[in-house]
């Protein structure tokens, strides 16, 4: 039998070169220690981490399983077993995100809040490596243990109420479907309100469950206060949370744990407002960055589309003599900024002639011979975003935003799906790629599971694989700069296929949640998505017809 102390020390090993490849290093003196007592904890005085593990060997060995048994309702040595070698990872990820928080000096006295978020990076790195059939067995494991557990406690749904995710908690547990669910969720984004508040509000939940809701606060401030003082709460809290968090769609990423939980956000240049009043000069600025970086495919697409947006804009102040003429032309224009594409002649030109003569020497086919000759980009340029980026690849590359930046542009610019969306959607899609790395025989998507986020691949390659009688027979290869996983962004049902890394690789991914936020502000994000993925299957089924049910 495989020493399970063995294998939380092969999992610290591993996670620690893990998380050091997101930036995240690990204090040099940590160790991972034999411990006693339950289970696994982080010691904040000392800073090591304490693995206490049944060795069924030992008398004490036996008496701790006869113990673990007895709190989580298990029927033998052989399931308890099984359990533990599947989640001394996650305990282990567990603690190590109490140790981070530690070592960034970020740990703070909300107990409850610590565990939360140390939850978040176990689940980051354990939940994906999960088959469905782990999964499964491990619900159904964790869904007999917390009745065991809640026969031996006064509070039945103290676990469920303090999950750090309302939302999640109601749609796991049933109080909320998957549509109420996703309607609150956006609306907590575009409005950037408590969905706890919400779900109050809504007068769609029971007085009981409102009752719950309003005591929240009331149960995390005590466990804050008795936090570990009781072992069968504390093994109930996590048990629960442990249960909630494979059974939710939500998914979660180390460097999101990085971002929100250790302040390490990417080093990225800002993302560019709408400007309601550009000058000629701005507008010719561009053009002339355009031009000038044309060696540069991804910087020239920039320009080029930040010149037609500032364009745009001009024009949507512009009042001709006829009302109507004018709302026509407003529409036109308006219509016009999402579909530029390199391979057609630029459709902003059927709209000169019917712009005021002051305007028609900016056009795409008139600019380049009135430019003023004395435009300085570095002050013409519209915003710091535009200079800093002109300046990173004409005078100073050491500019590591602009780097970072550039290099999302490029990425983004090679998939279909996202390649003629506006320069300043591009910016904020950046913003919200999170990046992910996979190690060779990683599975990232499951077929089966449900899980909406959208994937490119930046490095390595992926393969994709389809369950035929029972066998997963290999259907297709990612390569990079391709797009995965949008299908079923729209379609919102299970995945239809597993991609798994066959080498080293490295993918950036858009949160179902952040897509649908960012698809509600830009619409023509959606319509583009759509068109793309329309072409796609329609190629498709053409090749294969009955690849498509």
């Amino acid at each position: 039998m495989t020493d399970l102390f063995e294998i939380g020390q092969q999992a610290f090993t591993s996670f620690i070169q893990e998380f050091a490849a997101y930036g995240l290093e690990a204090d040099p003196a940590l160790e991972l220690k034999p411990g006693q007592g339950m289970l696994c904890y982080y010691s904040l005085e000392d800073g090591h981490i304490y693995l206490a593990v049944p060795n069924l060997n030992e008398p004490v060995g036996k008496l701790q399983a006869l113990m673990l048994r007895s709190l989580l309702g298990c029927e033998s040595n052989q399931d308890l077993l099984r359990f533990l070698r599947m989640f001394i990872p996650q305990v282990l990820a567990h603690e190590l995100g109490h140790h981070f928080r530690h070592r960034y000096g970020l740990f703070g006295d909300s107990l409850w809040h610590e565990e939360q978020v140390a939850n978040q990076l176990a689940i980051a790195v354990v939940k994906h490596r999960l088959s469905p059939e782990d999964k499964d067995y491990a619900r159904q494991f964790l869904r007999g243990a917390i009745d065991s557990l809640a026969q031996k406690m006064e509070a039945k749904n103290i676990a469920v109420d303090s999950y750090y995710s309302v939302l999640h908690a109601l749609n796991v547990s049933g109080q909320i479907d998957n549509a109420d669910f996703e309607n609150i969720e956006l609306i907590q984004s575009l409005l950037d309100v408590d969905s706890q508040e919400l779900l109050i509000d809504s007068g769609q939940l029971s007085p009981e469950l409102v009752q719950r809701l309003e005591q929240r606060g009331d149960i995390i401030d005590q466990i804050d206060e008795q936090y570990a003082a009781d072992a069968v709460k504390y093994i109930y809290y996590q048990v629960v949370w442990l249960y909630m968090a494979l059974t939710s769609h939500e998914t979660q990423y180390v460097e999101e744990f990085v971002r929100f939980h250790l302040n390490q956000a990417v080093d990225l240049l800002p993302s560019i407002e709408p400007d309601q009043n550009p000058t000629q000069r701005q507008i010719q600025a561009c053009f002339k960055a355009h031009q000038d970086l044309a060696a540069h495919s991804t910087a020239t697409r920039y320009f080029y589309k930040r010149y037609r947006a500032l364009l745009l804009t001009e024009l949507q102040s512009v009042e001709l003599e006829v009302p109507t003429q004018t709302d026509s032309f407003k529409k036109e224009a308006n219509l016009i900024l999402g579909t530029w594409s390199e391979q057609e002649a630029d459709t902003l030109n059927y709209l000169s002639h019917l712009a005021p003569p002051a305007l028609r020497n900016l056009f795409p086919h008139t600019i380049a011979d009135h430019l003023d000759p004395d435009l300085d980009l570095l002050v013409d340029l519209p915003t710091d975003t535009d200079r800093r980026l002109w300046r990173h690849l004409t005078t100073e590359p050491t500019d590591r935003g602009a780097a970072n930046t550039l290099q999302r542009l490029e990425l983004l610019d090679q998939t279909d799906l996202y390649r003629s969306m506006p320069a300043d959607v591009m910016l904020e899609l950046a913003h919200n790629l999170c990046r992910i790395k996979l190690a060779p025989n990683e599975t990232i998507i499951w077929q089966g599971e449900l899980n909406d986020d959208v994937y490119i691949l930046i490095e390595g390659r992926l393969q994709v694989f389809v369950k035929q009688n029972g066998q997963e027979v290999h259907v297709n290869d990612i390569e990079p700069g391709e797009t995965f996983g949008e299908v079923a962004f729209f379609t919102e049902e299970p995945r239809n296929a597993t991609a798994r890394a066959v080498e080293p690789s490295e993918c950036f991914v858009l949160k179902d949640s952040d897509l649908q936020l960012f698809a509600y502000k830009h619409p023509a994000v959606l319509m583009q998505m759509a068109a793309v993925l329309a072409k796609r299957l329609t190629q498709l089924y053409q090749s294969n017809p009955k690849s498509i049910v």
